[in-house]
């Protein structure tokens, strides 16, 4: 294990030297938002029901904190009885407002899954979805200051803007897509990896009426591999990548899970984590699974240019996930879930 954390530093150190801007609504934990990480993983879970909340709130020490919400529930609406091919349903809303404008942005989502068993023992899944959006943007002129309501002796807003603001919001369709793959390898190595696309049709993004100003396509891909050390010990290393226009991000890092109680009554289960997102933070995580509840809080630690404003402080989020009837499927390999 030990040599496991040092490989996991050396990795660390190495993505932390290198470039990284980001674009579109945002969590560090990607891995407890799976409906804006991939629509193939609607519904790819051991529960009947799945609930999902996410909360960030960024930056909060330099000016008007960024924050974001996330609402999210998906279910299987079909499955056959001797294999896990089955059908899952999502639906999805997200809420942003970042700065001092109010700029926001609110979505909602509906989003269609199907899962395939690629052999009879179910080991092999992949999964196919696709997902569409409704999104506002919206935007507070009258939160902003400009120079000319400068009277010569003090802000005056009651003076003109001298700008010609003809459109304060903007609606827009969306669509994504993306395939899945799960794989038990063996008794103690199994994976997840996927790759998602974003902004399909490429959706007009302009308070001017221009729309020749075109939201870029967003690739997402990641990869994440349970280790079982022992029936009690877990690692789930990751690596996380996003490409949109000009920017990239790469966040990789491990989790640790050690099971307290196994039975399905009173399970229980602490989770440790640590990532990096390169050339913009170190990410601290810990939760906590009991029951049909998951609890995740994470803290981002700032050490871009920005910490000589944020102190070093980024942001805090929290993931709630509340499954129904978890485990109780006859088989865990019938359809194992992805996140956790």
């Amino acid at each position: 294990m030990m040599r496991g954390i040092q490989i996991l530093l050396i990795m660390l150190g190495w993505f932390l030297s290198n470039s990284l801007m980001a674009q579109d609504i945002h969590f560090s934990q990607y891995m407890n938002s799976p409906l804006n990480l991939n629509p193939a993983l609607s519904g790819f879970h051991d529960s009947k029901f799945r609930f999902i909340l996410n909360h960030r709130n960024q930056w909060s020490s330099v000016t008007v904190p960024y924050k974001t919400y996330s609402a999210a529930a998906d279910m299987q609406i079909w499955k056959r009885k001797r294999q896990s091919d089955m059908f899952g349903l999502g639906v999805l809303f997200n809420n942003d407002q970042a700065g001092d404008s109010r700029y926001g942005t609110t979505q909602g989502a509906l989003s269609l899954s199907y899962v395939k068993a690629l052999n009879r023992t179910n080991r092999n899944l992949l999964a196919f979805g696709a997902q569409l959006f409704y999104s506002q943007r919206s935007i507070d002129y009258s939160q902003l200051y400009f120079p000319s309501q400068w009277n010569g002796n003090s802000y005056d807003p009651n003076l003109q803007t001298g700008e010609n603001f003809t459109v304060n919001s903007f609606s827009y369709l969306d669509v994504s897509a993306g395939i899945h793959w799960f794989s038990i390898i063996n008794n103690k190595l199994r994976f997840n990896t996927g790759l998602s696309v974003w902004h399909i049709n490429q959706p007009a993004q302009s308070l001017m009426n221009d729309n020749s100003i075109k939201l870029d396509i967003k690739y997402l891909l990641y990869t994440e591999v349970q280790i079982n050390l022992d029936r009690t010990n877990i690692l789930f290393p990751s690596i996380y990548y996003a490409h949109q226009g000009p920017y990239n991000e790469i966040t990789l890092g491990m989790r640790y899970k050690h099971i307290v109680h196994h039975n399905k009554q009173n399970y229980t289960a602490m989770n440790i984590g640590l990532f990096a997102r390169n050339s913009d933070a170190i990410i601290l995580q810990v939760g906590l699974d009991y029951k049909k509840f998951s609890v995740v809080g994470s803290y981002d630690l700032n050490y871009s240019s920005l910490h000589v404003a944020s102190n070093y402080l980024g942001g805090f989020e929290i993931a709630i996930i509340f499954s129904v009837d978890r485990n109780k499927t006859k088989k865990q390999t019938n359809l194992p879930c992805p996140i956790f």
